[in-house]
């Protein structure tokens, strides 16, 4: 597969549009002498805005921890930190930054100048257009209100007017619709999985109609992916048996035992390098080997407990543990926490806290590292090691869990650098976004059904079927959907669209009982407030800031 090594535009374009605020002229700019003259410069250009692919990776691994599924413990690393804990102030950039929009407008400015094949030129426009709109998107959730810049020229501070979250959500509408015929379905030598495709046009359109309530529009656009044939859920054909999970599980017969462990493969093998470009992925962010880590992703580092030379950066939750159905699809009743550290027993856990543990969802075992579980497949461990939490040793969990989920310890190096890419939108998305609008529209029928058993069966966990009200079915779409996408960064969008988070951002407690941070919540942190350093270049801004409360 051909690489879209996107680090080596950052430079390039940087040059163009550096600046970080929107409401500041960029002061460099590169000569029309030597640059927007071939096409190599119209594909280094969009190179460069493809480099917005690789930070929406990262801050999706970050956004969990601005909710219940998360924590991150370092403030140098993430807003999450001050975000979880009520520290919500314009002083604060959450992540205000138009660099990518400038990129995307000069692009479109410029590529017509340039001597090259038409179709390709219309093709590239089209790529540069959802990039833009996915980045606009994104910002209109954290942001609401904002201003919508097209061209280059408008970027004088006095003449921006934020318009609002609506008219800025259909505008990224109406730019899908306009590029999605200039899109192929796919590409040369499987280009289509680092570049944008129609299938991953249509599959952003079903993720913003469900964001913005438009739950008919949402399951149409869903339905015309999983229609289309191009992609579906990951299997492998590798079935890993090397860690031992028969002390956890009770299997009814052998068939069952062989579904737990085809389960456990698919899903803990579907985020490692050796699967990238697999035929789940509809839009991810590339990434190759690479010692000093310009290509490669340094996400081990933030994931891995310090025995694995981590730095335990972002841990999961109780809650997030909790939330993980037991193996015959029900919930989870999850013992108090008072009764959990008592079991826990100051690191010697006994029979009733390894309970907690036996008969879960697949996924949890491939997702969550905790205590006194089996952590073979890591790199350096024989099948007999357990895990152990190093309580209050240098870069361990707060928590006492880690997660698994995404450390891909075929693909890293000596310098704890992986090479696996990071799925920005995946199928197993579109049959969630597809479950919940229909069952938003109709209520519960065979087709929801459908949809949420593939992902189950992936997973090697039961099928639901015939829930009674659309109230019930609600509750489990959204717990399957918690569950699936875990350190994805989609409940960050989740909590604030349905407006649960004040139920949700609670204190969260390691597994002794002990208070490791509390969660503060205001409604007006729906959405952020804009950086002060931004209102003071555009006084425009302050009127919609001042709606926002802050």
């Amino acid at each position: 597969m051909k690489k879209i090594k996107t680090i080596v535009l950052s430079v390039s374009l940087t040059i163009v549009t550096s600046s970080c605020n929107l409401d500041r002229f960029p002061e460099d700019k590169v000569s029309e002498e030597t640059f927007w003259k071939t096409e190599k410069d119209a594909t280094l250009a969009l190179n460069g805005i493809y480099t917005y692919m690789s930070s929406a990776a990262y801050s999706s691994l970050y956004n969990d921890s601005f909710t219940d599924n998360s924590y991150a413990q370092y403030p140098w690393e993430t807003t999450a930190v001050d975000a979880s804990a009520g520290n919500i102030l314009p002083s604060i950039d959450f992540g205000y930054n138009f660099t990518t929009i400038r990129r995307a407008n000069t692009f479109l400015e410029k590529i017509d100048e340039i001597p090259m094949d038409k179709n390709l030129a219309g093709r590239y426009k089209a790529e540069a257009r959802f990039i833009r709109a996915f980045n606009y998107f994104d910002l209109s959730q954290r942001f609401g209100a904002l201003p919508l810049v097209q061209k280059t020229g408008e970027l004088d501070g006095a003449t921006l007017t934020p318009i609002s979250e609506t008219q800025i959500d259909d505008f990224v509408i109406s730019e899908l619709n306009a590029i999605e015929n200039d899109l192929p379905v796919a590409y040369s030598s499987g280009q289509d999985k680092g570049r944008i495709t129609k299938g991953a046009v249509s599959a952003f359109k079903a993720r913003v109609y469900l964001y913005t309530g438009k739950y008919k529009e949402a399951y149409e656009a869903a339905q015309l992916v999983m229609n289309s044939g191009a992609y579906d859920l990951f299997n492998t054909s590798s079935v890993d048996t090397s860690t031992n999970y028969d002390s956890f599980v009770t299997f009814t017969s052998a068939a069952d035992k062989d579904n737990f462990y085809k389960g456990l493969s698919n899903y803990q093998s579907l985020f490692w390098a050796k699967n990238n470009g697999n035929k789940e992925s509809i839009l991810e962010a590339q990434f190759v080997p690479d010692s000093k880590g310009v290509f490669s992703n340094s996400m081990a580092l933030f994931l891995l407990p310090n025995e694995e030379s981590g730095w335990s950066s972002v841990t999961p939750t109780i809650d997030l543990v909790n939330a993980y159905w037991n193996k015959d699809g029900t919930a989870f009743t999850p013992p108090s926490n008072a009764t959990r550290a008592s079991n826990y027993n100051h690191g010697n856990p006994n029979n009733a806290y390894l309970d907690e543990f036996k008969n879960r969802d697949t996924r949890l075992y491939a997702s969550i590292m905790h205590p006194n579980g089996p952590w073979s497949y890591l790199k350096g461990f024989g099948t007999s090691t357990l895990f152990k939490w190093n309580q209050g040793a240098n870069n361990t969990s707060k928590i006492g869990y880690n997660y698994k989920k995404m450390a891909d310890y075929g693909s890293l190096d000596e310098n704890l650098n992986m090479s696996n890419n990071f799925m920005l939108i995946r199928y197993a998305e579109v049959l969630l976004i597809y479950a919940e609008a229909r069952n938003e529209f109709f209520g519960p029928d065979a087709t929801i059904y459908d949809a949420l058993n593939q992902i189950r069966s992936r997973a090697g966990m039961v099928g639901v079927n015939n829930v009674q009200t659309k109230e019930t079915l609600r509750e489990i779409i959204r717990n399957e959907r918690r569950i699936e996408l875990a350190n994805e960064g989609h409940r960050f969008y989740d909590i604030r669209r349905w407006k649960i988070a004040p139920n949700v951002m609670k204190t969260v407690y390691d597994i002794t009982n002990t208070q490791v941070a509390a969660r503060v919540w205001n409604d007006k942190f729906y959405r952020f407030p804009y950086p002060q350093t931004a209102v003071d270049l555009n006084p425009k801004l302050q009127e919609a800031q001042a709606a926002k409360g802050y």
